[in-house]
Formats: structure tokens, sequence, C-alpha cells
């Protein structure tokens, strides 16, 4: 899960947001029990490499997602071992941390809210319109929401997704 490249300040800030736990819980609350998912933290240096080679994007971004659904038509099968199997996430956790300083918000809460944008784009969600971004939103703040009740802490902020390819 964790890049061999990150600070020991970086994996502590990841170990405490408990991203395993969220995404599992999310998982469940979607219904979705069986499914499993890969979530790599990385540096920034790493995901700009990720995303240069696999969405040809030459930058440093906080998030990206791999879903392994298969296109319509595209004739591309799982293997049976491998049903239930949503995709990649990778999270760069300095940039969440500094996105979140720079915003005054939590850098936990930051990495909390990546970790749920990214299983929702492994789920189909995306935000390159208003509506599809309203419904993110929604779905994200109660996935968190659900999170933070388990967890006997208050509702999270949730920010408004803006359109976006």
């Amino acid at each position: 899960m964790f890049s061999r490249g990150l600070s020991k300040s970086d994996r502590e800030l990841a170990g405490a947001a408990a991203l395993a736990e969220l995404l599992c819980g999310a998982l469940g609350d979607l219904g979705l029990g069986p499914a499993n998912l890969n979530c790599r933290l990385a540096t920034p240096i790493e995901i700009r490499r990720i995303n240069r080679e696999f969405a040809q994007s030459d930058h440093v971004t906080d998030v990206l997602a791999f879903p392994v659904a298969p296109d319509e038509g595209s004739g591309f099968q799982l293997p049976p071992s491998e049903e239930g199997f949503l995709g990649d996430i990778v999270i760069s956790v300095r940039t969440a941390a500094t996105q979140a300083e720079l915003a005054g918000d939590d850098p936990q809460a930051e990495l909390q809210l990546l970790a749920v944008h990214g299983l929702l784009h492994l789920l189909g969600h995306h935000h390159g319109e208003q509506g599809p971004a309203d419904r993110m939103t929604r779905a994200t703040a109660l996935l968190l929401g659900q999170h933070a009740a388990r967890r006997g802490l208050p509702e999270p902020r949730v920010p408004q997704l803006q359109p976006r390819a």
C-alpha cells in the first residue's frame, strides 16, 4: 500500500487516516462486500510518473483511479479469480497534505476524501458535467458520513465537486 519513497511523517499521516478501514466500510455500505481494490499511497514524483505514463498528463495530481471494468463491447473479461476486483487507486499523500494545509483543512480528512473519490471513479462516477458532479458529491458525503458515524465522529465537510473531465 505504501510507496517506499514516502517520508515517515507521510506514512504516519496515512496510517492515522485509516484508509483501509474507510474503503472496506464504504464497500460494505455500497453492498459490495466481496469486492476488492488496490490503494497505493505514493509520493508526488511517483504519481506524476503514473499520471504521465497512463493518463498522458505530465503533472502531479492528488488522486488517480484506474477502473478495471471493461468498456462495453470490448470483449475483455476478468479471469474468474479476479471477479469483484474494481481497480487501482493511487493517492499522493504529500500532495493531499499540502492541499489540506493550504485550505485550512485536516490532512487525514483530505486523504479520506480522496480515497472515496477514487473509489467512486472505480465504480463509474465522474464529474465532467454538473449533474454527475452533484451525484458524486452526494455519494462522497454519504460514504464519509457513514464512516464518521461508525467512528463516533461528526459528519465531515465535503466540498462540492466542480465539473471537470
